[in-house]
């Protein structure tokens, strides 16, 4: 899917100058999808990402004392195949690290050691139970959004996870990130939720930190829909936003 289309992204694209600053900017906009989906219904249903981009929202969202944490059902949104639940680079264990221990007992986990076809209906049945209020998400340094990577994503997807290889670039970027010392060390194989697991949900707030990955936001933002670039789907959602510290954002309004 390749759309020549210019239109903007729905929601607010804040830029900060560090990255506590757009993480404390996104989990305020978080935190307050949360309460709202709490107040509504009685609780939040909620996807987040597991990587270092992340970990300043997290921070700041944790400590948000208007968030009833025993009321939030929580799902990450990939992991790698084949790693033990308590692995220190598995997803799910990232993010059980850091979220509050209010939160931990409603963390819907991904079970990379299961069979893979069994897994992804599993935990589809999770997801499909009841709308999602909120994903949290980041961009890979290839555009890629959870490990839908470029040119094997599916913006219609029927599917609500599925397995993945990972590309060559999403597996440096885990190296370089210092979540695995070696290439060769990084999981081949993961499942992940799909582009219309995490567009499904009523609101979406993106974190991306760093000028590694100035080319993919610039892309996500300037260039075309295109599945090339799987996190330009953001501007399809109506309620999207996206946080940004200075490196992130240091290529914004030059050529694609």
């Amino acid at each position: 899917m390749d759309l020549a289309d210019s239109r903007p992204l729905a929601g607010a694209v804040v830029i900060e100058p560090t990255e506590d600053g757009a993480g404390r900017q996104a989990a305020a906009a978080a935190a307050d999808l949360i309460v709202a989906a709490q107040q509504r219904q009685g609780s939040a249903r909620v996807i987040f990402a597991s990587a270092p981009s992340q970990q300043a929202m997290l921070a700041h969202l944790r400590t948000d004392e208007r968030i009833d944490w025993a009321a939030v059902r929580s799902f990450h949104m990939d992991d790698y195949l084949g790693l033990a639940p308590d692995h220190p680079q598995a997803f799910g264990q990232w993010l059980s690290d850091r979220l509050p221990e209010a939160g931990r007992a409603g963390l819907e986990r991904i079970d990379a050691t299961a069979d893979p076809e069994a897994e992804v209906a599993r935990y589809s049945a999770l997801l499909a139970a009841a709308p999602i209020d909120v994903t949290c998400l980041g961009i890979g340094v290839n555009g890629h959004i959870a490990f839908n990577e470029p040119g094997d994503t599916d913006f219609e997807d029927e599917r609500l996870v599925r397995r993945i290889r990972l590309d060559d670039v999403s597996r440096k970027q885990q190296v370089d990130d210092d979540l695995f010392e070696t290439f060769d060390d990084v999981p081949e194989y993961a499942l992940t939720l799909t582009v219309p697991a995490l567009t499904g949900a009523a609101a979406m707030v993106a974190t991306v930190i760093g000028p590694q990955k100035a080319d993919a936001v610039r892309a996500a933002l300037q260039g075309p829909l295109t599945t090339d670039c799987p996190a330009s789907v953001l501007r399809n959602h109506p309620l999207a936003s996206l946080y940004l510290d200075a490196g992130a954002a240091s290529k914004l309004g030059q050529p694609s």
